[in-house]
């Protein structure tokens, strides 16, 4: 298994960023600093739509950006909040890369014990 990194926001992709379908609201394209295994974007989703304390904008990560979909002014906040649940779903992929690494390295052990060789 290869060693992961944890995902954070990068930049503002201010030439893929606009505005969205949703009236005044904008499409703020953020740039992360890799792309996402699919099981960390499943995370970063559930972990996002849980309960918050105020209404959360839209967020959709694929591949190596995340769109939140806010008000220009809202932006800086929902770095803030994002940046938040970004760390927690780096914690929570780190476990299930843990769990898998442990479960591979039990069936290996379990297999090697097994094994006949004459």
């Amino acid at each position: 298994m290869t060693d992961f990194q944890d995902i954070r926001i990068v930049e503002l992709d201010d030439a893929a960023s606009g505005p969205s379908e949703s009236g005044p609201l904008m499409n703020m394209v953020l740039k992360l600093s890799a792309d996402v295994p699919s099981d960390w974007r499943e995370k970063f989703t559930e972990t996002w739509g849980q309960g918050a304390l105020a209404m959360r904008r839209a967020a959709l990560v694929q591949g190596d950006t995340l769109t939140s979909t806010c008000m220009a002014y809202e932006l800086q906040d929902q770095i803030d909040q994002l940046n938040e649940v970004i760390s927690a779903t780096n914690d929570i992929y780190r476990g299930i890369l843990a769990e898998a690494t442990a479960r591979q390295d039990a069936e290996l052990g379990d297999l090697k014990a097994n094994l006949r060789y004459e």
